[in-house]
């Protein structure tokens, strides 16, 4: 969840850094972080955490759903620091200047001690540093570009895992089912190039070839014609696999055309594809793996007690959304309760200092940058027209692809 166009991370972060301090400026010299520590520590009523995401456009993905779990299970139980947690949602549209204009909101109202959000890299990275600089926490809870940590901004954390660890979480799964060679099908954007270039890295010191690497434009509508010359060249290739990082719709369509080409290898991708505009691609969708955040079905007792509840309240299986959500407000209002305080800097420092903190997506530890480097990564598998979970021992017996998707040279043989 981090789909970007071209962005230039270290002038962005630059840029919007000082945005944030001539706004500042306006303000009479007055030190935001200061001010909204001060009030933060003497606040008695509830703890106001902003909640940025595209609400309106992305209402099928279940974060909303899972926030609210989170927070109504808290409150139940007493709240943090015998304070209720309120959210305050804005919608930044998926927009860059959305984004920040929303920012600036939450950086305006001294209510608010921390934000979790937003949904898109491209999104997340230009707002930072206002969200630091006006003292406020950032949990970022499905941004996965590197960048956004990049400049180790003090408040800034990230709530899953980075496009280099999945691009090397398949890299390793690509060697250890076998595979010799893969062809590398991306996206032209931060998160198609981040992928694309820690699995080739990664698959080099695995000893795997990579046969053939073409990108795609993120703003050109797919089509089979666009398609066209590169199936046909690869056609004539000889590799085992393919890992298309990219996005749908543009990915569902190169799938139902790499198949229609006879080209039957297993394909490997990232996070991106976790989404039901995949399945759009029917039978050529079976059998492709992707990371995940999250599967309800993984066997962990907290994942299966939160998959339980999650359907009791709203009568559906959590996504990895509903699941981001959750994590992202429940290990917030762990590392309030660790401060003592809500202050953001004194919540900052105990996010830095969690070690193991058990949540749904996986265990969280952050380093020094804001990172969680030792995140787990699930690993799901397109099967019977829905996403499976694949746990460690079932990698080695994933279902085969369809006995109509084959290649000359490929394994044939399913992921």
């Amino acid at each position: 969840m981090k789909k970007s166009p071209v962005l230039r991370i270290p002038r962005a972060l630059a840029a919007a850094a000082c945005a944030a301090a001539l706004l500042a400026a306006c303000g009479g010299g007055k030190d935001p972080a200061s001010l909204r520590a001060k009030r933060a520590q003497a606040a008695r009523g509830d703890i106001v955490i902003g909640a940025a995401w595209p609400w309106e456009a992305r209402s099928g993905i279940l974060y909303r759903q899972g926030m609210d779990m989170a927070v109504e299970e808290i409150n139940a139980a007493g709240g943090v620091l015998g304070r209720p947690l309120k959210i305050l949602r804005e919608d930044d549209h998926e927009s860059v200047n959305d984004g920040r204009l929303v920012a600036q909101r939450f950086a305006d109202n001294p209510d608010v001690v921390a934000v979790i959000g937003h949904l898109q890299s491209y999104v997340t990275i230009p707002a930072a540093p206002i969200y630091d600089l006006s003292g406020l926490v950032l949990l970022a809870p499905a941004a996965t570009d590197p960048g956004l940590t990049g400049a180790h901004l003090p408040r800034v954390f990230r709530g899953t895992f980075t496009d280099g660890q999945a691009g090397r979480q398949l890299a390793d799964f690509a060697a250890a089912r076998g595979y010799r060679s893969v062809a590398i099908y991306y996206v032209r954007n931060s998160y198609g190039r981040s992928l694309a270039n820690a699995f080739e890295e990664r698959a080099g010191e695995r000893g795997v070839r990579i046969a053939a690497r073409q990108s795609y434009d993120p703003n050109a509508a797919p089509s089979a014609q666009g398609l066209e010359p590169i199936l046909t060249e690869w056609k004539g290739l000889e590799f085992d696999a393919i890992l298309l990082a990219g996005e749908t719709p543009h990915a569902a369509v190169f799938l139902a055309e790499a198949r229609s080409h006879g080209i039957g290898v297993p394909v490997l991708g990232g996070d991106a594809l976790g989404v039901p505009d995949l399945l759009a691609a029917g039978r050529a969708a079976e059998g492709t793996v992707i990371v995940a955040a999250f599967h309800p079905d993984a066997p962990a007792p907290e994942v299966r007690r939160f998959a339980d509840a999650f359907r009791r309240r709203f009568g559906a299986a959590p996504d990895a959304g509903a699941a981001l959500g959750y994590d992202a407000v429940r290990v917030l209002a762990d590392a309030i309760r660790r401060a003592g305080s809500a202050a953001p800097d004194r919540v900052a420092e105990a996010l830095h200092a969690t070690r193991g903190w058990q949540g749904v997506t996986g265990p969280f530890t952050y380093d020094g940058a804001g990172d969680l480097p030792d995140k787990p990564i699930f690993t799901v598998t397109v099967r019977n027209g829905r996403f499976e979970y694949l746990d460690a021992p079932a990698m080695a017996a994933a279902s085969p692809l369809p006995d109509t998707a084959r290649t000359p040279g490929g394994t044939g043989d399913g992921a």
